[in-house]
């Protein structure tokens, strides 16, 4: 008898203490909920909603609230926004400011950086991003997959693109792996393929300074391995919410090993452009495009080019429709080769991070 009457004071305590601490986790909670989402965004219709900022670029907000989930708003729509964490904020005129976003008037920015709040239009400023302070959530990137086949051929083709990178204050890193492997009867496979890693220190008045090292094979040009190391210097010469137009030059050092025959090192020049347009109106697309040509400076008469042109629709959140165009010329292709110039098209399916 006295056991179960302790069983059951036990028992008793043991509900009283469940009882209490779920009564304070439901008083706590709803204080944590609305600690974390001290962000406010005025529309120009005089809407006003809470949440917290993702982050502004190409011509969209993204917001995370509590009853719509995350949403995206066009920038051209909003008329207020304030948020007490550290953001990097860019302009149109390439400068960028590092700060909280205080509240202004209708139209107007004020970015707390340290002192009294500096006060820019909204319709200047093309990117927000939040300073992060955990690595994997610094890390944007894509993963695309492609492949076809064609029966009356036999050809097959897959083809895989990776690109991860991270911004910080002063510099960009970013990565990227792209292979195309190509299958057909009584022939050898064909293969392209390229690992780069590249770097892009900021300067002022949209200047920067661009690096990259780059391993390349291509089969059909009778390259077995390019590896390359590049260092330049470049503008953004246009950047708006809607396009950005890059041109960038300086020299390559490279080292190659053809399918045949022996391997030579080789100095060149370099010059790229590179133009990119986005729509943010839903589903978003985004166009990039890039041509570069590298004259040789030991071998007379050498000259190659290199063009890549993308074309990304989102089908979901995240999810992407794409369209690949790259050509390859080599005035002088190494031994092997049975040819000079090398294209492709891909259709991929892809996932954006």
């Amino acid at each position: 008898m006295f056991s179960a009457q302790r069983t059951h004071a036990a028992w008793q305590r043991r509900r009283l203490a469940f009882t209490t601490a779920l009564v304070l986790s439901l008083l706590v909670c709803p204080r944590w909920a609305s600690a974390a989402y001290n962000d406010t965004v005025v529309l120009k219709n005089g809407d006003t909603l809470k949440g917290e900022v993702k982050g502004l670029q190409q011509g969209k907000l993204q917001f995370k609230t509590d009853t719509m989930s995350t949403v995206y708003i066009k920038w051209d729509r909003v008329a207020q926004i304030t948020a007490p964490e550290s953001f990097e904020v860019e302009m149109t005129d390439g400068s960028r400011f590092f700060g909280s976003l205080e509240p202004a008037a209708d139209g107007k920015l004020g970015l707390g950086v340290g002192g009294p709040a500096v006060l820019v239009d909204l319709a200047d400023v093309v990117k927000i991003t939040p300073i992060k302070q955990r690595f994997w959530d610094r890390l944007d990137g894509s993963i695309d997959l492609g492949a076809s086949y064609t029966k009356s051929t036999g050809i097959g083709q897959g083809s895989l693109s990776v690109a991860v990178g991270t911004r910080r204050r002063n510099f960009e890193v970013s990565t990227t792996f792209d292979t195309t492997i190509t299958v057909q009867p009584e022939e050898p496979v064909a293969s392209r393929t390229v690992l780069s890693l590249g770097y892009v220190q900021l300067l002022r008045n949209r200047w920067f300074v661009p690096g990259l090292g780059k391993f390349e094979r291509n089969t059909d040009l009778g390259l077995d391995l390019r590896s390359s190391v590049s260092v330049g210097f470049g503008r953004f010469l246009v950047q708006t919410n809607r396009t950005l137009f890059g041109a960038s030059g300086g020299l390559v050092v490279n080292q190659e090993i053809p399918v045949e025959g022996d391997k030579s090192e080789n100095v060149e020049a370099f010059a790229n452009v590179s133009y990119s347009f986005f729509t943010y109106d839903t589903p978003k697309t985004n166009i990039t495009t890039s041509f570069t040509v590298f004259p040789s400076l030991n071998v007379a008469g050498r000259v190659r080019t290199d063009v890549d042109i993308a074309l990304k629709r989102e089908l979901l959140k995240d999810f992407t429709v794409g369209l690949t165009i790259w050509d390859m010329y080599d005035s002088k292709a190494p031994s092997g080769s049975s040819s000079t110039h090398d294209f492709g098209a891909t259709v991929s399916i892809g996932w954006t991070f």
